[in-house]
């Protein structure tokens, strides 16, 4: 029940205890809270520091945990191995595809010297700046009668 003129309280006079409870966790309920960063102290954050002198309390690792720390130390070292057999592979295929580059430049270059030495040249410039010779006219006319033949 409210009392007349006072808007800030709400009083409960000649209701039982345990609906004054019950209207307390009801109400406490309802008001909004201020966010947790918005306090100036936490119940659940530690406010004090750790007075200089202490040492810090060891952890007594038990023997599950050793074990989950020796099985996580493997998986780890598993890993690893893992990378390095894969990086390995990785390697190797690079190589062979260097080599295997390598090979077809070797016969590219092998073969533009043998269609130069078809055509009557001799290859005395680098591979890579030689040109293929434009046919004359006299080789326009054979190569024109040779496809009439067919």
């Amino acid at each position: 029940m409210e009392e007349p003129g006072d808007d800030d309280y709400t009083v409960f006079a000649g209701s039982s205890e345990q609906d004054v409870m019950c209207s307390k966790i009801f109400w406490n309920s309802v008001t909004l809270q201020p966010p947790l960063e918005s306090r100036l102290v936490s119940g659940d954050v530690k406010q004090r520091l750790r007075a200089a002198g202490e040492a810090k309390p060891r952890k007594n690792y038990t023997q599950q945990e050793l074990e989950d720390l020796k099985t996580e130390y493997f998986l780890l070292e598993a890993q690893r191995l893992q990378d390095l057999e894969q990086r390995s592979i990785y390697m190797q295929k690079a190589k062979r595809r260097e080599e295997i580059i390598d090979l077809l430049r070797k016969q590219r270059e092998d073969r533009i010297k043998k269609e130069l030495i078809l055509f009557g040249h001799e290859p005395n410039i680098p591979v890579e700046d030689r040109r293929l010779p434009t046919p004359d006219m006299e080789e326009m006319e054979d190569i024109k009668a040779v496809r009439q033949l067919e």
